[in-house]
């Protein structure tokens, strides 16, 4: 018996017999005696109460009524209620009258009318439970239906944003490793090997919604180093890692675009360089995560669409994963840094310390 089944016979069980119990203590309220035939007619009416209304549910289930409009159903269940009220009289009539009292039933119109009555009014009581549940299951169904297909667009729209990040990131890498050639071929050939080893980590990346914390460092570690043999002594880098962080979710190169996106919108192009400051630390239930570097923020119409690729993909991917719990911000700080400040729910729960791995580059 599924679920389903189990729900619908105890809520027969226990609405039939809530029905008789009610029934028996009118009968004493009104002074009238329990007795043998007292039982018998309440136990007849539980039984019949039950019979009917089955029968009653398997019309509407023929009939396919669950799938009509109100208008459409408001006169069937009157019509079909009163039906039932009918043949619950004429079947309690013939067993308890005629074979458990074995007296001769004499027809009145009026008390038979009467009684089918106040069985309609029951049976309209029993409709409106009945339908009810179903509408209120069929609403579930239908939100959860939508929830369903609106996680599949997220999922799409996300699977499009992760596919744009690769050929954005292997531009930038091409164009730091042809700035090599020239300058230093040998450093070239190893700035090569070192991309296929990025390029394949980010691939295996891409495959997923979330990857841990630590494996978004090695590919960030990689990058740096990478773009280290290109600027040398014009890019400082200074990681400030909390401890037992690393085995936290995030979005596969969400923090890589961000570190990517200061090195070459903002380091770049200084003459000087400049530094780079990656923060992740953890506090009250979030990831607080900060990219800071040398470098201004143009707020201008002009501005290369290329150089807001990186933001843009950011925050789209956020708003679709973590909705309004995760933030991000970018904004200009004491007039030469850029900090990007980035907020995301920890999901995962792990023991960590608040010591601090500090590291210069």
């Amino acid at each position: 018996m599924s679920r389903r089944q189990r729900l619908y016979w105890i809520s027969q069980l226990s609405g039939w017999l809530s029905y008789v119990v009610l029934m028996g203590v009118l009968n004493q309220l009104t002074g009238g005696k329990f007795n043998q035939f007292v039982f018998l007619n309440l136990l007849t009416t539980f039984l019949i109460g039950i019979l009917t209304s089955h029968l009653y549910r398997k019309l509407i289930l023929k009939r396919d009524w669950l799938r009509l409009k109100i208008v459409q159903l408001i006169p069937r269940v009157f019509g079909a209620s009163f039906l039932f009220g009918a043949v619950f009289i004429l079947l309690h009539t013939l067993v308890y009258k005629l074979l458990i009292l074995k007296e001769i039933f004499q027809f009145e119109w009026l008390e038979v009318l009467q009684l089918t009555l106040n069985l309609w009014v029951i049976f309209i009581m029993w409709s409106l439970l009945y339908f009810l549940y179903h509408f209120i299951r069929n609403y579930r169904k239908e939100e959860i239906k939508n929830l369903q297909w609106q996680a599949l667009q997220n999922e799409i729209e996300l699977n499009n944003l992760k596919s744009q990040l690769n050929p954005h990131f292997i531009f930038n890498a091409m164009n730091t490793i042809r700035a090599l050639i020239a300058e230093n071929p040998e450093l070239a050939k190893d700035s090569v090997t070192r991309l296929a080893s990025i390029l394949r980590s980010s691939l295996l990346m891409g495959k997923e919604k979330f990857i841990p914390l630590s494996d978004e460092i090695r590919l960030i570690n990689d990058y740096l180093n990478l773009e280290k043999s290109r600027f040398e002594e014009r890019l400082k880098i200074e990681l400030e890692i909390s401890t037992g962080v690393s085995a936290y979710k995030v979005p596969p190169m969400l923090l890589q675009t961000l570190v990517e996106n200061g090195i070459k919108h903002g380091i770049s192009k200084a003459a000087k360089g400049g530094t780079l400051r990656l923060s992740i630390k953890k506090k009250d239930g979030d990831l607080y995560i900060e990219i800071e570097n040398d470098g201004q923020l143009v707020q201008s119409e002009n501005r290369n669409a290329e150089e807001g690729f990186g933001i843009a993909n950011t925050v789209d991917r956020l708003k679709l994963l973590y909705g309004n719990r995760a933030s991000f911000s970018l904004e200009n700080k004491d007039k030469s840094f850029v900090l990007a400040k980035l907020i995301i729910p920890v999901s995962e729960h792990v023991n960590e310390n608040n010591n601090y791995e500090s590291t210069n580059h």
